[in-house]
């Protein structure tokens, strides 16, 4: 196999073990966390859940760092701007996913604390309004960067010609309507969630490409 396509493949399997884990631990362990009584009674009941969700947030993150540092030692001299920018909000990305899974970690310290003491839930309310609220503008401006890092990721791959242009030409558009609809929420405005899933598939697709073919030795057309 030739080196550069098996660069390709690499790259390809980072971004289907962020892909899978982020989908795993926001659709799955974080829903259940904030289902039927809420995050105030959940999180001490489940505290090996926060655990998880921090790690994996960790995990995630390095692992897209992993990625973008494959990418700047590659094509760095060729696309100096694009790398070096994307591996900027790579490393953005995750300063700002670990703030969130601070907020989680506390979560479960203030359910703990509300579950010892057995006052009413009334007693909580303003700490929790105010966690939540910081949980929140922390994970949709984590979503944002991530957002604006897939953007670039896409711009170069469709610069540097190394997966076929429309489908990275869609991508660059799904991650434009990504980045508007979890901006809203900073706005006041409730996220728009169907518009989420043409960048799911334009990634899925992409990193399916990347996993299959790797980068070619002659540019994509």
């Amino acid at each position: 196999m030739n080196h550069i396509t098996a660069v390709g493949r690499w790259i390809g399997a980072g971004m289907l073990l962020s892909f899978g884990f982020g989908l795993y631990s926001n659709f799955k362990l974080q829903s259940d966390l904030f289902a039927g009584a809420g995050w105030l009674v959940n999180a001490a009941q489940h505290p090996h859940r926060i655990g998880a969700i921090a790690l994996i947030g960790l995990g995630t993150g390095l692992v897209s760092l992993a990625v973008a540092s494959l990418v700047s030692a590659h094509f760095r001299q060729r696309h100096p701007v694009l790398t070096r920018f994307y591996f900027g909000l790579v490393v953005a990305a995750l300063a700002v996913s670990l703030i969130e899974c601070s907020t989680l970690v506390a979560f479960r310290h203030l359910s703990e604390s509300y579950v010892a003491a057995g006052a009413p839930a009334d007693a909580f309310q303003s700490a929790k309004a105010a966690l939540s609220g910081l949980r929140n503008s922390v994970h949709f401006l984590d979503v944002l960067i991530g957002g604006l890092g897939v953007l670039v990721l896409f711009v170069f791959l469709f610069k540097a010609q190394l997966v076929p242009r429309l489908l990275a030409g869609f991508g660059i558009a799904a991650a434009l309507i990504q980045m508007y609809t979890v901006a809203r929420p900073l706005f006041g405005l409730p996220v728009l969630y169907p518009l989420l899933m043409p960048l799911a598939l334009a990634y899925l697709s992409v990193l399916c490409w990347l996993l299959a073919k790797g980068f070619p030795l002659q540019p994509q057309r």
